[in-house]
């Protein structure tokens, strides 16, 4: 996994503890997920397919990638916590387990994409 470096205000950000992995298909960068790691816990979030990229098994053999790195850094559990019920389905198909339903919460399912908000 690289490590996500992203420009703030005209600066470099970097946490070693947040990375992404970006899965490329015939050379295009289709999906995404990135990897919160604290102490010997991670969790995936801001997981996504490029629409015309999804349903051909690209984000299971992410998802994979990322279990098995997982295992290899001796992290004891790789944590999801899904938007809806669909995304945990698709969670649930990759072996994740659901512990516990939380309540209350949010999550942005809309708006504008980085570029809109870079053009102002």
């Amino acid at each position: 996994m690289l490590p996500l470096n992203v420009l703030t205000k005209g600066k470099k950000y970097y946490d070693p503890e947040y990375k992404s992995t970006v899965y490329y298909y015939n050379g295009v960068a289709c999906s995404i997920a990135c990897i919160f790691e604290h102490e010997k816990q991670a969790r995936m979030e801001s997981v996504a397919t490029i629409e015309k990229f999804r349903g051909k098994g690209l984000m299971g053999e992410l998802i994979h990638f990322i279990q098995s790195e997982v295992m290899n850094r001796g992290l004891d559990n790789l944590w999801v916590i899904p938007i809806n019920e669909t995304v945990e389905k698709v969670y649930e198909k990759y072996g994740f387990e659901t512990v516990e339903k939380i309540k209350t919460g949010h999550a942005f399912l809309e708006g504008k994409s980085i570029k809109e908000i870079h053009e102002g």
